[in-house]
């Protein structure tokens, strides 16, 4: 029988082989739960790497025998990943069951060698493989028009309100509000990854999702000293650029006479990435029953696009970060620590679209020709034209925008910890941590259009794989010069600006000897949080057009007069060959958009006296807040062999916290200073700013319940109910409210008084969450579990429309609200094993797999009609960002010197936003699938050289648009396809060495 020291004790790990019975039986409760195959390395662990240097600590259920601060017998220690001797993908998997097995609450986990061993370079990648959790593929889920290469948005179990530690600490990304951009954290400084699914009473609160903790490595992990390093290069086969990545590790520990043990680490880490993404999109559909588009048809009303867009993005980033660690242990009582950890995160994308310009939804049949329909009135393809925008332009065409964009994006997050550990007697441990936070980031989002009216275009909705495709006629008209005019520009810039203190101090108690009782821990923690940001709206403004003309001939600013700023645009390869479109186009160029002071210049001297000019930042763009939470928990751990004639144990705590949240902002009046309404108005409405401030505080009582119960050596059955919170996100909670109208056809006369706020009143997502599990350890690396969860969330946020008075002028403000309720409920099931009993070199092969199902209720949304942009109520949305399915396939080998594995990650289509920045439409991501895969041969013991590949498949990004709301109870359910996005396969040659 092996043997594995947890929590002090000598603990009997699982024999190697399970009866077939109940092997058998497993399998039925796995299947009588409808869950499907599952478990990608569910470890678990709840404290940090090394000493007790975490907030997130969590214990075995075994019981402590003596109080010390060596890592080695220290209860809350012994859950350090390090301590296991992890050497490949079978002694991972080995274990992570231990750790699972062991575990006081619901936690899953990776370790620094499953980080290093998938074919993930990004933290994000990582947590996807794990069962329940979910990442979006986009930038930004609000606006879908830009997928991202590495993924982003960290879900739990269908919410996005995930709670982001690190170390067991606090920590955030400026850009991502209050939580980290996983995606901006080099996972290269990363020892483990830890997911909790219903957190204790211990854990800092904030996730009813769950809570996202990151480990970075301490000295004292080791017994001597650590030297590792890694090296490679990656390349997409679309972007055909080498980027390269490189890290490197040394740690060590020094016994002294006079000043006891002390140990040092530095860990950085370097690494670059370019891709590229290609897409075809179809303007939002509208239901019609004019003439001309039911020409030719028997319909008395159809459903029409806008029109077709492509793009294509390419998107560079660097990723630095720097770890360090310093632990000292003056004496068998006393250990005292500091962590240091700065990411640097650089983001930028140039992007060249061909975007349809015709907002005005009156696309027509060209002449003698009718447009083609399926069987339910849909749009299949037709020859376009359109009158709109045209003033005094004769022939036919639709306007296109040919905009070159360019967005550059800095991120530094920088996290310091200091902290102690003292054994006050036999009995107790005083612990404290003090941590300063400080994120910046900055952003500045800059494109330019040139404007175009494309002859002859032809679309076709249901072209190659059901993607649309585009042509027009002549074809060379595209690359001729004169066809274009320099029309627009549009500039936004963010600064963002996050510090946060915080300290905590945790006494723990032991019960020696007592049947029942183990341990208990109590603590407070105090935090102050600071947030001041500037965010300006979009800033789009004229260079010429047919109601803005310049003193040329043709009245236009014409490219053709100004060449060295323009340029022709192949989409060279666009989206493998497999989607037609006219190319080349003009293009503003490259160097004109990067170079944003000069570009104003430029495009001033071009365009009308009123042309864009580069945004300035004014009172209405500032968003200044603050939030104090203090915060008192108590755990109780107890157990019990024989009192209920099986072995038992558990937890019970309660965490109590008070949240102090202020606000400053602006009332911003409308304009109307240059509209044609009376004098009268105009003086009212003069776009004119008064301040505004808001303060509010609540309280929250959050207990948590843990049972474990074992009901043979090999099967244990877990009971978790607690209640958790999630706060507003920052710029939910602004205190601004920008007034606007719209006015008659005639411009002078006001039909509609509207606005959109922050709503610094909002309080918390609360919920109550309900976790049980069935786990099988059926051999060193066999483990099967079910899992069924409910969580029932209210005080759900959404966005609402209600009358509000501003000067006697009753305005529609459009602004987040609690509002309602949601339930969510579903299940899990995992499953991992290596095939032992195949003989010989069959032995090496495993498999990995995990099924997530969740459901949700509640959670009444908004829609937008199209034709005014009025927000339209009653629309019933599922929750954002929730997925009913998704599970992880892998296949692993290990065997002698060689060891791979290939991963299938899936999710079912879900809501990206209820109104996105583009169509102002509800989104959705569609059902989306990517085999990543990676291979090692081992030199030696000590280095490894291998293959990494992401993307095997060249995997579709979807997304679908829908429903669409008219008001006066009238909505088009359909979803329609909005956007086709392909981007690179990757490949990444990877050495790796580590020396003890």
């Amino acid at each position: 029988m092996h043997a594995s020291k947890m929590h002090g004790v000598m603990r009997p790990l699982l024999s190697a082989t399970a009866p077939s019975a109940k092997l058998a039986a497993a399998v039925a409760i796995g299947l009588a739960l409808l869950y499907g195959p599952a478990a990608a390395h569910a470890q678990d662990t709840g404290s940090t790497s090394g000493s007790s240097t975490s907030g997130a600590q969590t214990s075995s259920a075994s019981k402590k025998p003596s109080n010390t601060i060596n890592p080695a017998t220290d209860k809350k220690d012994t859950k350090n990943l390090a301590q296991v001797n992890v050497t490949g993908i079978r002694a991972s998997l080995e274990s992570a069951q231990q750790l699972k097995q062991n575990a006081d609450q619901i936690v899953d986990s990776i370790t620094a060698v499953d980080i290093n061993a998938l074919p993930d370079r990004s933290v994000t990648e990582t947590l996807q493989r794990i069962s329940g959790v979910t990442i979006d593929h986009f930038i930004s889920p609000n606006d879908p028009d830009h997928p991202s290469a590495e993924g982003s948005g960290v879900a739990i179990r269908g919410l996005s309100q995930v709670e982001s530690l690190l170390n067991g600490r606090d920590s955030f990304s400026a850009n991502n509000g209050r939580s980290l951009s996983f995606e901006d954290v080099p996972a290269e400084l990363m020892s483990g990854v830890d997911v909790y699914k219903n957190p204790s009473a211990e854990l800092i609160e904030g996730g009813i999702g769950g809570t996202v903790n990151l480990r970075t490595r301490m000295p004292f992990d080791a017994p001597g000293q650590v030297v590792g390093f890694s090296t490679g290069v990656n390349e997409g086969d679309m972007e055909k650029k080498s980027k390269p990545s490189a890290s490197f590790l040394y740690s060590n520990r020094w016994k002294t006479e006079n000043f006891g043990e002390i140990g040092a680490l530095v860990d950085v880490s370097y690494s670059e990435l370019a891709s590229r993404t290609d897409g075809i999109q179809v303007e939002p559909y509208v239901l019609r029953s004019d003439a001309p588009v039911l020409a030719g048809s028997n319909f008395s009303q159809v459903s029409v696009p806008g029109g077709a867009d492509w793009r294509t993005l390419d998107f560079q980033r660097r990723r630095i970060g720097i770890a360090g660690a310093l632990q000292w242990r003056p004496t068998s009582d006393l250990e005292i620590y500091s962590q240091f950890i700065r990411s640097r995160y650089t983001m930028s994308w140039l992007e060249h679209g061909a975007i349809f310009n015709d907002t005005n939804n009156d696309i027509v049949p060209a002449n003698g020709t009718t447009f083609n329909y399926n069987n339910q009135g849909i749009f299949q393809s037709g020859w376009l034209t359109s009158d709109s925008w045209r003033a005094g332009l004769s022939g036919d065409g639709v306007r296109f925008d040919t905009d070159t964009r360019y967005q550059t994006q800095t991120t530094t997050t920088t996290d310091w910890s200091n902290g102690f550990k003292y054994n006050l007697n036999d009995h107790m441990i005083l612990s404290g941590d003090f941590q300063l936070v400080k994120s910046t980031s900055n952003e500045l989002d800059f494109t330019v259009f040139q404007t175009t009216y494309l002859p002859g275009l032809f679309l076709n909705t249901t072209g190659s794989g059901g993607m649309p495709s585009v042509t027009v006629n002549p074809a060379g008209y595209t690359a001729n010069a004169a066809n274009y005019f320099w029309n627009a520009a549009m500039d936004h810039i963010e600064n963002e600006r996050g510090m946060e203190r915080a300290g905590r101090i945790d006494l723990e108690y032991d019960f020696l000897d007592n049947s029942w009782l183990q341990y208990m821990k109590f603590g407070i923690r105090a935090s102050d949080r600071s947030e001041d940001n500037v965010s300006t709206p979009y800033n789009w403004g004229v260079v010429s057009d047919t109601w803005a003309q310049v003193n040329t001939p043709s009245g236009f600013a014409g490219v053709n007069y100004y060449p060295t700023n323009a340029t022709l645009y192949s989409f060279s390869n666009f989206y493998r060959g497999n989607v037609n479109i006219p190319t080349p186009l003009y293009f503003p160029s490259n160097s004109l958009v990067m170079n944003y002071a000069q570009a104003a210049q430029y495009l001033h001297s071009i365009g009308v006296s009123y042309a864009w000019s580069p945004i300035q930042i004014n009172q209405g763009d500032l968003n200044d807040q603050g939030e104090r939470t203090k915060a008192a928990y108590g755990v109780l751990y107890f157990g019990n062999e024989t009192a209920l004639g099986i072995p038992f144990d558990g937890n019970l705590g309660l965490r109590l916290v008070r949240t102090d949240v202020s606000a400053y902002g602006f009332v911003q009046l409308p304009n109307l200073t240059s509209t044609g309404v009376p004098d009268a108005e105009k003086a009212l409405w003069n776009g004119a700013y008064s301040p505004i401030s808001a303060g509010t505080h609540y309280q929250d009582a959050l207990p948590s319940l843990n049972l474990r119960f074992k009901l043979t050596d090999d099967l244990q059955w877990r009971i978790a109910v607690s209640k958790a919170v999630s706060r507003p996100d920052f710029s939910q909670l602004e205190p601004y409210v920008q007034l606007g109208y719209v006015l008659n056809a005639d411009n002078n006369q006001v039909v509609q008084w509207n606005g959109y706020a922050g709503n610094p009143n909002l309080k918390p997502m609360r919920a109550t969450q309900y976790d049980t599990a069935l786990e099988w350890y059926f051999s060193n690396t066999g483990l099967l579990y079910t899992t069924a969860f409910f969580k029932d969330i209210k005080d759900y946020i959404a966005q609402e429309t209600e009358p509000e008075t501003y000067d006697g002028q009753v305005f529609n403000v459009t602004r987040p609200y609690n509002n309602g309720r949601g339930l969510i409920r579903g299940a899990e099931v995992g499953y991992n094993q290596f095939f032992d009993f195949l003989p010989g070199w069959l032995k090496g092969f495993g498999a990995q797999a995990n099924f997530t199902y969740v459901d949700s209720m509640g959670g009444i949304n908004s829609a937008t009609n199209p034709y005014t942009n009025e927000v339209v109520t009653g629309v019933a949305l599922p929750l954002v960002g929730l997925s009913k399915r998704s599970y992880n396939l892998a296949a692993m080998y290990e065997n002698g010197d060689w060891s791979a594995r290939l991963a299938w990650n899936w999710r079912s289509r879900y809501l990206l936003t209820t109104s996105d920045a583009s169509t102002h439409l509800p989104t959705w991501a569609d059902n989306y699938g990517q085999l990543d895969a990676s291979v090692f041969y081992h030199i030696n013991k000590s280095m490894q050289v291998g293959l990494q590949m992401n993307n095997l498949t060249n995997a579709t990004t979807r997304v679908l648009m829908g429903p669409t709301s008219y008001g006066n109870g009238v909505v088009d359910y359909h979803l329609y396809g909005r956007s086709w996005f392909i981007t690179d396969r990757r490949y990444e040659l990877v050495f790796r060495a580590s020396f003890e």
